[in-house]
């Protein structure tokens, strides 16, 4: 079983406060880029909300807005912290 080091690294301690994480993986090109991203996941709650193919006019790129928000949800699945924690489960059972 490799090492958890090489396993949890979704999410790594912040310097900001004690005890707490964040992403590692969420490299953005600067406020902009961070601003869109929050516009995108904003826009895509509010198209997922409507009954039918609907879009307000300030939502100018659905379909960008979409594929940003699913990128970012895709890199915020932890499989390789799943794979370990298989891996563990699997040597806690052998235990009992």
């Amino acid at each position: 079983m490799k090492s958890a080091r090489y396993k949890l690294e979704v999410l790594e301690p912040t310097n900001l406060q004690k005890g707490k994480f964040r992403p590692s993986f969420v490299l953005l090109d600067g406020y902009l880029d961070l601003f869109d991203t929050i516009e995108a996941l904003i826009n895509v709650c509010i198209l997922a909300t409507q009954g039918e193919p609907y879009s307000p006019p300030h939502v100018k790129q659905p379909g960008e807005d979409i594929r940003k928000t699913l990128e970012l949800v895709t890199q915020l699945l932890p499989f390789e912290e799943g794979e370990f924690l298989d891996e563990v489960n699997q040597l806690l059972k052998k235990e009992v």
